[in-house]
């Protein structure tokens, strides 16, 4: 049999701990809308028929969406995901099929983020929970679309737009009602599998558990019951990144109820001090959550050193209940407590996100070179990049546009004048003031 490595923990987060992801970072783009398409109508004995270009489909959108049958992010297994773009238009006014939506599964309990602000996007926390993280570009028109009765037979159409692409930082936070919080080896994992049908690793060593275990505990009538989860071992420090640190403190986020377990034969009233410290430092909001002490091994305790420890732990003001995961003894008395605490204790809501707001960009118009002014302004700029085909014809189009949009403003307050040289993108044409 070979031997054990000198520091087991590294050798399990190098082998199991890689399976198991509640962090991680994630690229997706949605689809790009087709373009539209500038076609006549041609048939025998008919020269000249009329516009018939189709329009262009729309991209496809990019969903997260909760489900229950993941539990780790290590199912989202690729870094970047693109939705299929939409066809282009074609002749004969045939429209260009839509790109389908691209929908991504997470976990329950998944926190989606934007990498780049850092803003939370949505907290996915109901099964089938959807959120849009990417929207896909819009279909650009064919020229039928242009026709008005003042433009018989336009030239041009519109490109489709580019899909959204965005950076994601996703995180788990495990949902239960109660969250297990000790020493590797107190026995958490132990306890676990004694109330529940969950069958954790469980072993001698001191090893940590490394991946959150989820169990169901029932009353003895089957009527009540309440998720109880395995937070992986905290040790001192942990607030501050040591060990595994702020890897799996955050799951213990969502619990109702924190349910501490000491081991009775290892000086529990030191080991709960560190504990409520550590929780404490992550979260100040967590220490007021409503608490229970298991103190597990008392097997190996007399009975009066038993009482000696309970009494030590009172000062703590956390209510104690003696058990031993390995002879089923007290387990009876900790479900109860564990109901009782639940009736009470508030459901933890999920985090609001930021609503999105769309800030549209100004207009900023200067002077590079005499008698010639460079507009620079995304939404304008966009309208003329996306005309296909005879750009001065689509010009009686962008018009009414740019003077919605106050480009005729802009250009008077930077003080150009007419028969000045105004470039905008590739379009570069002489002013004439707007006389209405």
């Amino acid at each position: 049999m070979p031997s054990l490595p000198a520091d087991p923990s590294r050798a399990f987060a190098g082998g199991f701990y890689k399976m198991f992801r509640d962090s991680i970072e994630i690229e997706v783009i949605a689809g790009s809308g087709g373009d539209g398409v500038v076609s006549f109508f041609r048939e025998k004995y008919i020269p000249k028929g009329g516009p018939d270009g189709g329009d262009g489909g729309k991209g496809g959108d990019v969903y997260l969406r909760a489900s229950e049958h993941i539990d780790s992010l290590a199912k989202v297994s690729r870094r970047r995901y693109k939705a299929p773009s939409g066809a282009h238009g074609q002749g004969g006014n045939r429209h260009g099929r839509s790109g389908e939506d691209l929908f991504i599964e997470v976990p329950l309990g998944t926190r989606v983020f934007d990498a780049e602000t850092g803003d939370l996007l949505a907290d996915l926390v109901e099964p089938g929970q959807t959120v849009r993280v990417a929207k896909g570009g819009e279909g650009g028109r064919g020229n039928a679309a242009f026709v008005s009765p003042t433009r018989q037979a336009p030239r041009f159409a519109e490109a489709g737009l580019p899909g959204e692409r965005r950076r994601l930082r996703l995180e788990l936070l495990s949902l239960a009602d109660v969250g297990l919080v000790g020493y590797p080896n107190a026995g958490k994992s132990s306890l676990l599998a004694a109330l529940t049908n969950a069958r954790p690793k469980v072993a001698s060593y001191p090893f940590t558990t490394l991946t959150p275990n989820l169990g169901v505990v029932e009353d003895e009538e089957g009527f009540r019951r309440f998720t109880l989860a395995d937070i992986p071992g905290i040790i001192e420090g942990a607030s501050e990144g040591k060990g595994l640190g702020l890897e799996f403190l955050r799951h213990i986020a969502r619990t109702r109820v924190l349910l501490y377990v000491l081991d009775a034969s290892t000086d529990p009233g030191e080991a709960l001090k560190t504990l409520l410290a550590e929780v404490e430092a992550y979260d100040p909001g967590l220490r007021g959550r409503p608490a229970l002490v298991a103190l597990n091994k008392t097997d190996l305790l007399e009975a009066d050193e038993t009482e000696l420890w309970i009494e030590d732990l009172a000062r703590f003001g956390v209510a104690v209940v003696p058990v031993s995961a390995k002879t089923g003894a007290g387990l009876s008395e900790l479900k109860g407590a564990l109901f009782a605490l639940l009736e009470k204790a508030p459901r933890v809501r999920p985090a609001e996100p930021k609503p999105r707001v769309e800030v549209p960009a100004g207009i900023r118009v200067r002077e590079v070179a005499e008698g010639v002014f460079e507009v620079e302004a995304p939404q304008i700029e966009q309208a003329v990049a996306r005309i296909k085909g005879d750009l001065f014809e689509a010009m009686p189009y962008l018009q009414p546009k740019f003077r919605r949009w106050g480009l005729e403003e802009a250009l008077r307050s930077a003080g150009v004048r007419a028969g000045d040289t105004v470039r905008i993108g590739p379009l570069e044409f002489e002013y004439i003031p707007d006389r209405e």
